[in-house]
C-alpha cells in the first residue's frame, strides 16, 4: 500500500535503536504506508561504557520524522507512538535538559555496585520482587544515581530512558512505562503500574529521582506547537507513552499470547516468549508486556548483530571493504564455510553478556584459529555463535519453565539473511520464520499510538489481526553430519565461557590499571 492508496486516518511511530532511529506511517489496521530512518551512533569513551549523544537522538528523530511525514498527507496523522530500546539511563534537569549523555544497554559503570550489592545477599530478595536477576540490566537507576553523582547532584535532577526524553521532547512530560520501569530495579512483579517503595529504598535511590508511571499505550499527552513545527505534524496530536523496542516489536508480530516466541536480530539478539503470569528466572529479563495481563521473558544477547558490524568495521581476516549494512554480501562470504566452520567458535560477548551469563567483565575470543582459517570461516563462526546462544537459551527455557520452543518468529534488520536463518535452524533443531515486514517494534508502537487516539479497543486483539505474514518455514537441515558437528560445536561453546571467565576479569583489571 502507499500513501496515495491509503484511506481514512494515519498514525506515525518511531523507533529509537542504538544504531538508528526508524519512523513509519501506518494505516489503522497495520498496513505500512511509508519508512525512513536516520543512523545514530553508541560510542564507548572507556572500557565499560557505552553511550550516545542525546542531541544527535534529537537530530536524527527528527530528520526520520520530517522525511516520513513528508510522504502521507501530514493532516491525516492521528497519533504518533514510541518505541525506544531499553534499559537506557540518562538524567535531566528540571526543565528537561539532559545532564548525561544516554547510557545504552551495555553501559556498566554501575558493575561494582551492583556486585556489592550481590556480595550483600541482595539477590534472592531482588529476583523475588522484580523476577529478575540482580544484574547491570536489570538496575538501571543504579547507572542513573552514578550519573547524578557524576553531575554534582544538581536540585530538580530526573532520571528516565531515552522514551522519557523522546516523549518529554513531544509532549514536555516527564514519563515512563512499566515496560522500561521493570528494567531500573524499582518495581515490584506483583504491582507492576507503581514504583516499589522497598526497592527504592533497597537500591538506595532517591526517590525524587523518579519519572510518572503511566501505562504504555496512555497519551502523555499532545504535541506541542514547537514540536509540531520541527517535524511537520499536526499540533494536537496524542503522542503515546510508548513500550520498550522489544516489548513494541511482540506487539508488532502478534507475540500476545501464553507460549508464543520470537527472536529479535539487531545490534543485540533477543528470544522473547509471552506469558500470562509473571515467572522470575536467573537466565531471562522479564518484565509486563504492553498488553495489560500479559508478561514478556527475554533471553538477550548485548552483541549478536553487533558482532558482525564490529567484524566488517575492523576488517578482521580480510573482511576489509565489507559494507557492514550488506548483510547480503557477508552472509554469502560465510556460505563459502562449512557448518562447524571448520571448528572455529567465536564468543559473542564484545561488550559483556546478559543471558544467561551476567558478566559485565565478559569479552569476546575465538577458539580454534589455525593457519587455514580464512575470512569466511570467521565471518560464519559469527552467524554460528547467535545459534549456539540461541540453543542455549531455549534449553535454559525448559529447564527452567518446562516450555519447549519449536517454531521462532524472526524479526529486524538480521532475519533478512535466509543463509543466517538457515544457520540458526540448523544449530538449533528449530523452525524460523522470518517476518518481511520492515521493522516489527514501529508497527507495535503504531498499535500503541491507535490505543492512545481511541482508534482499537482492545490491544491484544488488535496486535492479533494486525499480525504479518511470516516466510515460508526454515527448517532444520536433514544432513545427519551437519546436525552431529553442530551438536560438538555446542558442547565446546558451552565450555568457552566458563573457561575464559577468570582470564576476563584479569583483563579487565589490566585494562583499568587496577590492582593485579
Amino acid at each position: 500500500m502507499t500513501a496515495s492508496t491509503a484511506t481514512g486516518p494515519l498514525v506515525l511511530s518511531v523507533d529509537v535503536g542504538t544504531s538508528a532511529v526508524k519512523a513509519g506511517v501506518y494505516t489503522t489496521d497495520g498496513a505500512r504506508v511509508a519508512g525512513s530512518s536516520a543512523a545514530l551512533t553508541a560510542t564507548s569513551p572507556r572500557r565499560g561504557h557505552w553511550t550516545m549523544d542525546a542531541g544527535q537522538v534529537e537530530s536524527a528523530l527528527v530528520a526520520a520524522v520530517r522525511e516520513v511525514a513528508a510522504a502521507v498527507p501530514a493532516r491525516r496523522v492521528a497519533a504518533m507512538g514510541v518505541s525506544t530500546a531499553a534499559p537506557t539511563p540518562l538524567v535531566v534537569d528540571g526543565e528537561g535538559r539532559p545532564l548525561s549523555e544516554v547510557c545504552t544497554f551495555s553501559d556498566a559503570r554501575a558493575a561494582g555496585t551492583v556486585r556489592q550489592l550481590v556480595a550483600d545477599g541482595a539477590g534472592p530478595g531482588f529476583l523475588r520482587r522484580t523476577g529478575n536477576r540482580l544484574a547491570v540490566a536489570t538496575t538501571s537507576a543504579l547507572t542513573a544515581t552514578a550519573l547524578w553523582d557524576a553531575a554534582d547532584r544538581p536540585a530538580g535532577a530526573r532520571f528516565g530512558h531515552l522514551a522519557s526524553l523522546v516523549t518529554h521532547r513531544l509532549t514536555g512530560r516527564w514519563v515512563m512505562d512499566p515496560t522500561h520501569a521493570a528494567f531500573t530495579g524499582l518495581t515490584d512483579m506483583h504491582t507492576s503500574g507503581t514504583w516499589s517503595e522497598t526497592a527504592i529504598a533497597d537500591l538506595g535511590v532517591p526517590p525524587e529521582l523518579l519519572p510518572e508511571l503511566l501505562s504504555s499505550s496512555e497519551a502523555a499527552g499532545p504535541l506541542t506547537p514547537a514540536a509540531a513545527e520541527r517535524l511537520g505534524l499536526p499540533a494536537g496530536i496524542p503522542v503515546t507513552v510508548g513500550a520498550a523496542d522489544t516489548a513494541c516489536a511482540a506487539l508488532g508480530v502478534g507475540c500476545v499470547e501464553h507460549g508464543r516466541t520470537f527472536e529479535s536480530v539487531g545490534t543485540s539478539g533477543v528470544l522473547t516468549i509471552c506469558r500470562d503470569h509473571p515467572v522470575p528466572m536467573e537466565g531471562a529479563m522479564n518484565r509486563p508486556h504492553a498488553v495489560p495481563g500479559r508478561w514478556l521473558s527475554h533471553w538477550a544477547m548485548s552483541s549478536s548483530g553487533g558482532s558482525l558490524r564490529w567484524l566488517a568495521e575492523t576488517g578482521v581476516g580480510s573482511t576489509a571493504g565489507h559494507d557492514p549494512a550488506d548483510l547480503a554480501a557477508l552472509t554469502e562470504l560465510a556460505a563459502a564455510a562449512p557448518p562447524g566452520s571448520d571448528g572455529v567458535l567465536f564468543l559473542p560477548y564484545l561488550c559483556g553478556e546478559r543471558s544467561p551469563v551476567w558478566d559485565a567483565d565478559a569479552r569476546g575470543a575465538w577458539a580454534g584459529l589455525g593457519l587455514g582459517t580464512g575470512p569466511a570461516h570467521l565471518v560464519r563462526s559469527v552467524l554460528e555463535s547467535t545459534g549456539y546462544a540461541l540453543r542455549q537459551f531455549m534449553e535454559l527455557e525448559r529447564k527452567e519453565s518446562g516450555l519447549e520452543v519449536t517454531e521462532v518468529a524472526s524479526v529486524g534488520g538480521g532475519s533478512a539473511s535466509a543463509t543466517w536463518s538457515q544457520i540458526k535452524a540448523d544449530v538449533t533443531g528449530r523452525t524460523f520464520r522470518r517476518v518481511p515486514d520492515g521493522n516489527a517494534a514501529c508497527r507495535g508502537a503504531s498499535l500503541l499510538a491507535c490505543s492512545a487516539a481511541g482508534l482499537v479497543d482492545d490491544l491484544a486483539s488488535a496486535a492479533e489481526r494486525r499480525s504479518p505474514e511470516l516466510s515460508t518455514p526454515v527448517r532444520p537441515t536433514p544432513d545427519a553430519a551437519a546436525r552431529e558437528t553442530y551438536d560438538r560445536m555446542f558442547e565446546a561453546y558451552l565450555s568457552l565461557y566458563p573457561a575464559l571467565r577468570d582470564v576476563d576479569a584479569m583483563l579487565t583489571t589490566a585494562a583499568e590499571g587496577g590492582p593485579t
